[in-house]
């Protein structure tokens, strides 16, 4: 019995060693493998959060992050799903979400983001799309794709499209199109096109249509147009067309045409064309064409038309035409209008069929017109109905002539009356 026993436990012993040896080496194993492919549920709260958030956890089905992951996972190389992404590091692949992030939101997403109906991040680079937004607390790149609107932290760049709008605290640059309208605390670059209507604190540059206006704190600059107007706190230059009107704090630079007028608050450069009227603090240099009227706080330079009246505290220089008069402080150039005026001086070619007035100045040169009132010194020849100088240095030719500076008997005189 003892051999029998012994050989019993020896059989025994045997088999437990080999299952020892067995599961040695299964744990050493695992011990040496550094990738092992694994199906783990992931909870990265602090203990002492969990009770109350129990949701920040997820499932991960990923390689040293590589992979497949759903939930609040923060690091994902792959494809990431979640309804409201809460703790999110990083996402370099697709992350595919209903809900907008809880605020403030965290993590970069490079790839894809996409929002069923509503997406967002810390920043976004590559392509997002959402059925209904996509919200980003820092800056948006690449393109950018939304039913209902957009907005950023810190600047929109790429190709962006939304239905409604879209808005960023910092610079909006590249194609943009809305279906009503968007804003930029920044600048405005780009192809820009709205519905309504967009306003920018910066600069606005490019190509920039609006259905109704639009508007900038800085200068805007490219080709622009809007149906009804556009306003800019600086400068406006390049193609500028409105509907309307425009008006710039600045100057106005290039070719700029309005159906109703538009003001500058300093110079008027290049072409410009108004259906009623153009209105500048500075001066007008150019061509300037308006239905109405143009007005200058300078001077006017270069070809000059408009239906009722042209007016400048300065001077009228070049070719000036109007339906109605010219007024100013000096004209200089030629001078076609029913009624001219200048106070201080007056050189050049002028006619003005029913009147035409020197206030206390000094013409030099021609003037034909009904009643040519020369209340200063003129030098040069005057030639109208009636012709009248204070101080004549010239030649007076019309139906009747008075030179208050001629001698007694000579001072009116018919055809022609002259002092040498």
């Amino acid at each position: 019995m003892r051999t029998v026993n012994f050989r019993i436990h020896t059989t025994s012993a045997r088999l437990i060693a080999f299952l020892i040896c067995i599961t040695g080496l299964m744990f050493t194993g695992l011990s040496n493998a550094k990738t092992m492919p694994s199906i783990e549920v992931v909870d990265d709260t602090p203990m002492a959060m969990q009770s109350q958030n129990p949701e920040r956890s997820g499932i991960s089905l990923t390689v040293n992050n590589y992979g497949i992951a759903f939930g609040n996972i923060p690091v994902v190389h792959g494809l990431r799903f979640n309804l409201r992404d809460i703790n999110l590091n990083q996402v370099n692949g697709a992350n595919i979400t209903v809900f907008a992030p809880r605020e403030p939101s965290y993590g970069t997403v490079r790839g894809l983001a996409l929002g069923l109906p509503m997406t967002g991040g810390a920043s976004i680079t590559g392509v997002s799309a959402a059925l209904g937004g996509i919200t980003v607390e820092e800056s948006i790149r690449g393109i950018q794709l939304a039913l209902l609107g957009i907005s950023a932290g810190t600047g929109i760049s790429g190709i962006t499209v939304a239905a409604l709008g879209f808005g960023s605290a910092g610079n909006v640059s590249g194609i943009n199109i809305a279906g009503l309208g968007l804003g930029a605390d920044g600048h405005l670059s780009g192809i820009t096109v709205t519905g309504l209507g967009f306003g920018a604190d910066g600069n606005v540059s490019g190509i920039n249509l609006a259905g109704l206006g639009f508007g900038s704190d800085g200068s805007v600059a490219g080709i622009n147009y809007a149906t009804l107007g556009f306003g800019a706190g600086e400068n406006v230059s390049g193609i500028n067309i409105a509907g309307l009107g425009f008006g710039a704090g600045g100057h106005v630079t290039g070719l700029s045409a309005v159906l109703l007028g538009f003001g500058a608050g300093d110079d008027v450069r290049g072409i410009s064309f108004a259906g009623l009227g153009i209105g500048t603090g500075g001066s007008v240099t150019g061509i300037s064409i308006a239905g109405l009227g143009l007005a200058s706080g300078d001077e006017i330079r270069g070809i000059s038309l408009a239906g009722i009246g042209i007016a400048s505290g300065e001077s009228v220089c070049g070719i000036a035409f109007a339906g109605l008069g010219i007024a100013s402080q000096q004209l200089r150039g030629i001078t076609v209008s029913p009624a001219a005026a200048a106070m201080e001086l007056a050189r050049g070619a002028f006619f003005a069929p029913a009147y035409f007035r020197i206030e206390d100045g000094t013409l030099q040169g021609v003037s034909v017109s009904a009643f040519n009132h020369i209340r200063g010194q003129q030098q040069g020849v005057t030639i109208g109905l009636y012709n009248y100088a204070r101080n004549l240095k010239g030649v007076q030719i019309g139906v009747m002539n008075y030179a208050a500076n001629n001698p007694r008997g000579l001072r009116l005189l018919p055809l022609v009356n002259a002092n040498l």
